[in-house]
């Protein structure tokens, strides 16, 4: 089973913009806009553990196992 990143949901569901996010996170502004717009791009581990530290969240908060059906119509 393939593997899809849940930032949309993260960033809307703390009500902020993707901007902040990167700020609240430190990553670059191409990995977060990338990661919020493309539920395919997957984060490295370091970008990962930025994410769960900056708002306390565990990995599976973050990324989510799909079945391939539902991966190809994303």
């Amino acid at each position: 089973m393939p593997m899809i990143n849940k930032i949309k949901n993260v960033v809307d569901s703390q009500k902020i913009s993707v901007y902040k996010f990167r700020q609240e996170t430190g990553i670059s502004s191409t990995t977060a806009y990338e990661l919020y717009n493309n539920p395919k791009h997957l984060p490295s581990i370091r970008v990962l553990e930025r994410i769960c530290q900056a708002y306390d969240l565990q990995p599976n908060d973050v990324l989510e196992m799909v079945p391939w059906e539902d991966y190809q119509k994303i």
